[in-house]
């Protein structure tokens, strides 16, 4: 648990550095909403647990999103479409549950 904080404080902190150099306040602004936007999504991908393979395709995609936001802070171009990925994998469980069925029911 400590090393996602650490990691969570570097990220940020590489947003700060980034600010620094560049100036650029609305870049900066648009990556730390990134960022809580990808926190978010790991947070809500925790009520996947029941399901592994969907909960392991989530966990490696919010860390593809989040490599994906350091890759943009230095390469300066966004890769939209890494960031919108994790929020299919919730999307497709919830579709899956409401026609299916969580199959948990007593």
């Amino acid at each position: 648990m400590s090393r996602l904080i650490l990691w969570i404080l570097l990220t940020l902190g590489l947003i700060a550095l980034e600010y620094r150099r560049s100036r650029e306040w609305k870049r900066s602004l648009l990556a730390v909403a990134i960022f809580v936007w990808i926190l978010s999504l790991a947070v809500v991908g925790l009520t996947m647990r029941a399901v592994l393979p969907f909960f392991l395709l989530h966990i490696l995609l919010i860390l593809f999103a989040w490599g994906a936001l350091l890759y943009s802070l230095y390469i300066r171009r966004w890769l939209w479409w890494a960031f919108v990925l994790p929020a299919l994998t919730p999307l497709v469980f919830y579709l899956f549950n409401l026609f299916d069925g969580s199959r948990y029911e007593a």
